[in-house]
């Protein structure tokens, strides 16, 4: 075993009072331990904090690499011929320590990128560049990643990991990713590798065999309200028939960039192009000029946003010069050019004359306006679709057929697009004029959100905002005229009014509706996740051997968040191939020594179990691995192996035995869902009646299904029952001013499926 610190030689220096010790945990750093007699004569320095420490062995295998992370601490050994002597205890911390020891920059989180990927974008945030991120290449999906504020590089990096059912590895100045259980140990007790009596198995009776799982969630959207309103010229605070559907606070905003650095932060910013094109000044971002080429001068955020609920991208305090051309404040998904841009705003210049347009879909589109290069103006594009969650949540684990992933799934949505720009003369704000208002009718489920694509761009861009508003969405219809889209947000956002979590819609001095306007407002309701699956196999086994075929397990999945009962359901079905697995709640401890081995062993390994006289052919995942090592020749090394399956420690998914209050119990085993309405619109209001579009055609041998309470929809007649239908368009007739319809697509089936959600209208209208 060679011991080399800061490059030199130490290994004569290993103090035999105390073995060497390495001990390595399932996406953690790892800690490496020893204790260093130095010669006499001063031929070998005393190691001092973040130098480098190499343990290898003699047939090259590096056991450990990383950093001192505390001055070496002297223990006395005692006298010697020259007087006291002391032993000094190294402590240190593999490579990642680098990347620990730096601030991680603030971000919400991405969706639907690779582990990999997500990893490799962790070390740029830190800024460092001393750890090779070639070998992340694992493809495995992360649908959705936040990190933990003020989280280390480490724990962020190991989220990341445990949610792609990996291993990630610092070792040798790079960082490696691997699925768990890509590398397998086979332990014999035929061939002698597996000594029967250094095996230890544990029990776990928490974690007892389960086939009937019910996983909670977090709160979710439901039903996709439409309520309506009638202004009276005074009213400014109308109360809503349910609460709106808001993310936590902590999420609201996700872009909040002011420039106000000496350089642009290349930790959240991808900065494309010739240098000089993008710098950071007196009057924030600058932007001087581009190649000529569409696409290749971009100044983006790093991070893939989901495109989801009520979003509002702003370009504060935006100026152009003449001769401007290019893309400011857009979404893009796949191609960074102009055919790329789902939202945006396109400069053009003619001549001495710079306009800016909408962005639709690669498409300019809506009212051209004419800049005046002296003044200042603030870009504004508020998004709104109907689906807050885009991508599912995937969930991971493994059961007697091996590894299993439920979930990843995107939603189909439309949208909403309201584009407007405000202008500034010597500071003072006019008012917002719209350019466009209008829909899409499918929107890309994430985004990479563009500050500026230049061609040549010339001006300069005081700030860059994205926020979430939650899932509210404003539309006016003044009496006899042309429906229109409120500016939702905050009043800093040149908003004319906002959504309030518990169930108000209140406008801002100023801009209540006139009498006889009427308002529309549409969000989602609120409800709590939760999902349910059986695993009918096991309990057909337990019935066969005459046992009780019911193991039931209740709680909630932390990790990866259940955002939805989608997500509760996925979960649901993971764990129940797990938990019934025979081999699931398997754990303990093996010890052995590297002559046992074939190749050193790291978390996410496998060992392969065999032992012919147990009965006993298992794999298991190692979770932690501690090697001690006394000096000798050849190399001993002792390890002492710790392993858990996915059901007796939490693994890729993180659980609790907590049942939230509002959960509505018991869930529906693995249900058959057709589509949501969530493109369902009225057409028309005439007295009493009603007529809407679906927005969808119904199924074979089913329709549609109109009710006056939610979450009541079955077969056959009630009094609760509207009317059934199977064309795309509905008209039926109100019977009071304050009426509550709920409406869900069902199949041909027998009994049929419905939606999962309804699509609601609540009117607030006299008749």
């Amino acid at each position: 075993m060679k011991i080399t610190i800061q490059g030199q030689d130490y290994t004569h220096a290993l103090d035999a009072a105390h073995p060497l010790t390495i001990e390595r945990t399932l996406n953690a750093p790892t800690v490496c331990q020893l204790w260093l007699s130095l010669p006499s004569d001063g031929s070998l320095a005393s190691p001092t904090r973040n130098q480098s420490l190499v343990v290898c062995g003699d047939d090259g295998t590096y056991y450990f690499t990383g950093y001192i992370v505390i001055t070496p601490v002297p223990e006395y050994a005692g006298m010697g011929v020259e007087g006291p002597r002391y032993r000094l205890a190294v402590q240190a911390l593999s490579d990642e320590l680098l990347l620990d020891q730096l601030t991680l920059a603030p971000g919400k989180g991405a969706t639907g990128q690779t582990a990999g990927a997500l990893l490799d974008g962790l070390v740029t945030r830190t800024g460092s560049t001393s750890i090779t991120t070639t070998a992340l290449t694992l493809n495995e999906i992360v649908s959705s990643f936040a990190p933990e504020p003020g989280a280390p590089w480490s724990k962020s990096a190991g989220q990341v990991a445990n949610q792609a059912r990996a291993a990630y590895r610092a070792l040798h100045g790079a960082l490696a990713l691997s699925s768990m259980e890509s590398t397998v140990h086979t332990l014999n007790e035929t061939s002698g590798t597996l000594t029967l009596n250094n095996l230890v198995l544990n029990g776990n009776k928490k974690r007892a065999l389960a086939n009937d799982i019910t996983v909670c969630g977090e709160h979710e959207p439901v039903a996709y309200v439409t309520e309506y309103f009638l202004g009276d010229g005074v009213t400014t605070e109308f109360f809503l028939g349910a609460d709106p559907y808001f993310p936590p606070s902590s999420k609201a905003i996700i872009i909040h960039e002011l420039f106000n650095e000496t350089v642009i932060d290349t930790r959240v910013w991808g900065n494309t192009g010739g240098p000089g094109y993008f710098t950071l000044g007196a009057g924030g971002l600058a932007m001087q000029g581009g190649n000529g080429i569409d696409g290749q001068t971009l100044l983006n955020w790093l991070d893939p946003v989901e495109l989801g609920g009520t979003l509002l991208l702003e370009a504060v305090g935006v100026t152009l010069a003449a001769g401007s051309t290019g893309i400011l404040a857009g979404f893009f998904t796949g191609l960074d050019t102009l055919a790329g841009c789902t939202a945006g705003f396109q400069v053009m210049s003619q001549q001495s004359t710079v306009t800016v347009q909408p962005m639709v879909q690669g498409t300019a589109t809506g009212t051209a306006y004419t800049i005046n290069t002296a003044n200042q103006y603030t870009l504004r594009v508020r998004v709104h679709c109907p689906e807050n969650q885009r991508e599912l949540n995937i969930y991971r684990t493994a059961g007697d057929s091996g590894s299993v992933a439920y979930g990843g799934q995107w939603k189909l949505a439309p949208a909403q697009l309201l584009f407007e720009i405000q202008e500034f003369v010597n500071g003072v704000a006019g008012m917002p004029v719209t350019l466009f208002d209008g829909a899409i009718a499918s929107l890309p489920g994430a985004c990479t959100v563009i500050a500026a694509s230049s061609i040549n761009l010339q001006g300069t861009m005081r700030a860059l905002n994205l926020t979430n508003l939650g899932s509210g969405w404003v539309v006016s219809t003044p009496t006899g005229g042309t429906s229109y889209t409120r500016r939702v947000g905050a009043a800093t956002q040149a908003s004319e009014c906002h959504l309030v979590r518990t169930g108000r819609l209140v406008f801002y001095a100023g801009f209540a509706p006139p009498s006889g306007e009427q308002i529309a407002v549409s969000y989602r309701s609120v409800g709590r996740a939760v999902g349910r699956a059986v695993n009918t196999t096991s309990q057909q086994a337990l019935s066969q051997a005459g046992l009780p075929d019911v193991a039931a397990w209740m709680g909630t999945v932390t990790s990866p968040a259940a955002r939805s009962s989608a997500d509760c359901r996925n979960a649901a079905l993971a764990m129940a191939q797990a938990a019934a697995s025979v081999s699931a709640a398997w754990s303990g401890t093996y010890k052995t020594t590297n002559l046992s081995l074939a190749a050193d062993v790291w978390p996410g390994d496998a060992l392969q179990l065999v032992a012919p006289s147990a009965n006993m052919n298992v794999q298991v995942v190692v979770r932690t691995v501690k090697l001690n090592y006394a000096a000798s020749v050849p190399d001993v090394v002792q390890y002492v192996i710790s392993f858990a399956n996915d059901w007796a420690e939490d693994l890729a998914i993180k659980t609790s035995a907590t049942v939230p209050t509002d959960t509505w119990l018991p869930a529906m085993v693995n249900p058959t869902y057709v589509s949501n309405l969530n493109a369902l619109t009225v057409t028309s209001m005439s007295g009493g009646t009603v007529t809407i579009d679906t927005g969808t055609t119904a199924p074979a041998g089913g329709g549609f299904e109109i009710r006056k309470r939610d979450f009541c929809f079955v077969a056959g007649e009630d009094p609760d029952l509207v009317m059934r239908a199977s064309t795309q368009t509905m008209t039926f007739t109100r019977t009071s001013a304050s009426d509550r319809y709920y409406v869900r697509m069902y199949d041909g089936s027998t009994p049929p499926n419905y939606s999962e959600f309804s699509a609601a209208l609540f009117f607030n209208l006299p008749l």
